[in-house]
């Protein structure tokens, strides 16, 4: 992959609680999958693409590769967009999950995106640079805790979660319904944003330049 390309996406990112964009970034790499020619995909590929635009997450950059596929890149999107934003769990408290899980795998695209939605409901650089010594701060919620305890559990080995002690933990904060929704959301982000990593649209090293919040540090033993 060639540097200094000319990238026109918007690149966004939260800077002191304000969404801002950064176009015609030159320092980084080309996806590994070409962006999809909107001249040639559907009017519902091109809806997700605006959509994104407007919300933040997910970043469009992904959702103009994902939608070259009309099937399954396509009801990707729409699932992930009823995950996100649907369900019974608040979103703010998704959107943290979805951040927490992009630092650990170092998803340099992932982890510098931010829903405009979850800005909106308190989910600011602060408490993402607290993520870092998650127990220690005083920033999260009880229930935002146990949610990130288990997104950590979560990323870092199924043998962590496969436990009776896991989930009685999780059932005395979450209902069933809660808790199947943040199981699902972990696993999306885990698996599909290791998809993202890999497609090379933002490099953990320009990521870190962009958003110094989401540089990684030590992990609070929780």
């Amino acid at each position: 992959m060639q540097k200094n390309i000319l990238i026109r996406q918007k690149l966004c990112f939260s800077q002191k609680n304000r969404l801002v964009h950064i176009t015609n970034r030159e320092s980084l790499d080309m996806p590994r999958i070409d962006y999809a020619d909107e001249t040639k995909i559907s009017s519902e590929a091109l809806a997700l693409i605006e959509s994104a635009e407007e919300t933040g997450a997910p970043d469009p950059r992904c959702v103009r590769i994902y939608v070259k596929n009309e099937d399954a890149g396509v009801e990707w999107v729409k699932y992930w967009n009823s995950l996100l934003y649907g369900g019974v769990l608040p979103h703010a408290l998704k959107e943290l999950c979805r951040i927490y899980i992009s630092i650990d795998h170092e998803c340099g695209y992932c982890s510098t995106v931010r829903s405009s939605k979850g800005a909106s409901e308190g989910v600011t650089e602060e408490k993402v640079a607290a993520l870092m010594h998650l127990e220690a701060s005083d920033l999260f919620s009880y229930k935002e805790k146990v949610a990130l305890s288990y997104a950590k559990k979560f990323k870092s080995s199924v043998t962590e979660i496969d436990s009776d002690d896991v989930y009685i933990a999780l059932k005395k904060t979450f209902s069933d319904e809660e808790i199947i929704e943040l199981g699902m959301l972990c696993a999306q982000t885990d698996g599909v944003g290791k998809f993202a990593k890999s497609l090379n649209i933002v490099s953990w090293e320009d990521a870190c330049v962009i958003n110094p919040n989401i540089i990684k540090k030590e992990y609070a033993k929780s």
